[in-house]
């Protein structure tokens, strides 16, 4: 997960469509950060291959698996 320019820890467990991310090392957080879980934020970008890779599958399904509660951006909107 992305933090601004930060990689930051998911931790405990993944609960349906809800995580927590452990951002103790990065000052300055407040409520409504923008946390990036696949895609670019500022110089740093994280791939859905990556993850698929870490978890063991194939992007469709990690792709597949995002639910509608998640806001998507695409690149026109940033």
């Amino acid at each position: 997960m992305l933090f601004g320019i930060r990689s930051v820890p998911i931790i405990g467990k993944i609960c349906m469509d809800q995580l927590m991310i452990d951002v103790t090392q990065v000052e300055g957080v407040q409520m409504n950060d923008t946390v990036t879980l696949i895609g670019k934020d500022q110089s740093e970008e994280i791939y859905c291959e990556e993850i698929a890779e870490k978890c063991g599958t194939i992007t469709n399904e990690i792709l597949t698996g995002l639910g509608s509660r998640l806001a998507y951006l695409t690149a026109n909107e940033y």
